[in-house]
């Protein structure tokens, strides 16, 4: 999950929120995609159809917050990986990682 998002119960979410992520129901079905922004009635509509958590832009980090974080799971992976350092395909999945993780 990327630190500009977190995952809210539905009962805290309110109107004028964005969706961090696509909005799936049960089956795999999209509700909602990325980007949506949370109206009173699409509230009352997730509440009918039994959603009961959502992934919302956090734009709360400071940038420097961010790049902490960043730098934390920079760290984080490289643990992971310490066995197999330096070698392109293994630089290339850590980055790979690192983009999704901070992204998302």
């Amino acid at each position: 999950m990327s630190p500009r998002q977190t995952t809210i119960d539905l009962e805290d979410a309110t109107a004028g929120m964005v969706l961090s992520s696509v909005l799936l129901d049960a089956g795999g079905g999209t509700l909602l995609p990325k980007g949506a922004e949370l109206t009173d009635a699409l509230l009352t509509s997730l509440r009918r159809r039994g959603v009961e958590r959502i992934a919302i832009v956090d734009n709360s980090l400071s940038d420097a917050e961010l790049a902490a974080e960043r730098e934390r799971v920079a760290k984080r992976l490289a643990s992971l990986f310490r066995k197999s350092a330096n070698q392109n395909a293994t630089n290339a999945l850590q980055n790979s990682i690192l983009l999704y993780r901070m992204e998302g």
